[in-house]
């Protein structure tokens, strides 16, 4: 193999790859890159056996080959090279020698032909997602995923698709969020381009696909096959198996109606958060939330018998409820759900002190934005 490419764009492909390498020593070749050419492109590849990311990038190829170097030493080199350089990779005898203006390294490396085969998707993607979108929503999704191993389920994120939206929801069981996206075209002329039931994409595949989307991507294809999903961002494929199993029916938990509605100013209820948060961390880890409609306000109370207690008090609007209400919360659950919502101002709703609680944002008119639901569960005593 012998090709040339710019330093920028190797290191941008190699970012994108590093995550995913594996680890394991007894497979050491998945602590590799697999480098090779095809289609007059220089294609780079790392897998640890659960993901797998394809890159390809613009060469200039001298002769064709493959072979795998070591990942860390590969990575460290070409990050610490002058931007602007042209790099020259010349495989010779299991060795790959990179060429810079000013500079050479030379790494022992491993037969291309032993590393894992990386599913591709050769045929039209299934369905084309909204980028931005998409990367906005499991942001707010991904930190509610499960990292309980006995529960393998819970550690993906619950992907539905039908009536031309996509669903997604993720839940540790404490806390849940669900956002809703009306994706922007459809194939339905491949075999298992319909969907008839939910399905769970490992949180791990999701959590590249975030790093892979750019502010100038535009769109994300996904396709599904065989049990597994395939996604392709403007050159850079990810693949991963679909987990097995039934994600619970969140939809059971989540309340139809709620009878309060409370709009809070968004950086004070944070701010009250923390005040109370910081002294509940030395006891039960809880607070207690207020409400007063009368009053219009809610007031936060946070006691720990070593340290003292903390009492703040905010005003807030009422939009409906009107009896007095008091529910205990961890204040991180409530942080977190606070820290993933856009806006100034923010809708809280309740029914009970014993029942589910929820978070949404407000749009411009002033009205609860519906596509992205945030629940926690209360404290029960």
């Amino acid at each position: 193999m012998n090709v040339t490419c710019t330093q920028e764009n190797l290191a941008q492909a190699l970012s994108y790859l590093e995550r995913v390498v594996g680890k394991q020593t007894t497979l050491p070749i998945l602590s590799n890159y697999l480098l090779e050419t095809e289609k007059g492109r220089l294609k780079i590849s790392a897998t640890n056996l659960e993901i797998g990311v394809i890159v390809s990038i613009g060469a200039k190829i001298e002769k064709e080959g493959k072979i795998t170097v070591p990942a860390k030493i590969l990575s460290n080199f070409v990050y610490n090279l002058p931007g602007g350089d042209i790099l020259e990779l010349i495989e010779e005898k299991q060795h790959l020698k990179v060429e810079s203006t000013a500079y050479q390294i030379r790494i022992k490396g491993m037969d291309g032909k032993d590393f894992p085969i990386i599913p591709q998707y050769k045929g039209e993607y299934q369905y084309i997602l909204p980028a931005q979108e998409i990367k906005t929503a499991l942001s707010r999704l991904l930190f509610c995923v499960s990292l309980n191993e006995a529960r393998l389920e819970l550690m993906g994120i619950c992907v539905t698709l039908q009536n031309g939206s996509l669903s997604l929801a993720a839940t540790d069981s404490f806390r849940l969020a669900e956002e809703k996206i009306i994706f922007q075209e459809q194939k339905k002329d491949t075999q298992d381009g319909e969907i008839n039931h939910p399905l769970i994409f490992p949180s791990g595949v999701l959590q590249e696909l975030v790093r892979v989307i750019t502010p100038e991507n535009t769109s994300v294809k996904m396709a599904l096959l065989e049990g597994q999903v395939f996604f392709e961002v403007d050159g850079v494929e990810i693949t991963s198996r679909i987990v097995n199993g039934k994600y619970p029916d969140y939809q059971q938990i989540i309340p139809k109606d709620f009878s309060y509605q409370i709009i809070f100013e968004k950086m004070l209820f944070q701010r009250a958060l923390k005040i109370a948060g910081s002294l509940s961390s030395y006891s039960s880890g809880e607070i207690a939330l207020v409400f007063d409609k009368e009053a219009q306000t809610c007031t936060f109370l946070s006691r720990s018998q070593e340290i003292g207690e903390n009492k703040t008090v905010l005003p807030v609007e009422f939009f409906a409820g009107e009896q007095p209400l008091t529910i205990l919360f961890n204040p991180r659950y409530i942080l977190d759900g606070l820290n993933a919502l856009s806006g100034e101002k923010v809708v809280f709703y309740a029914n009970t002190a014993t029942t589910p609680a929820a978070l949404r944002m407000m749009d411009e008119t002033g009205a609860a934005e519906m596509r992205y639901l945030y629940l926690m569960m209360p404290i029960r005593k």
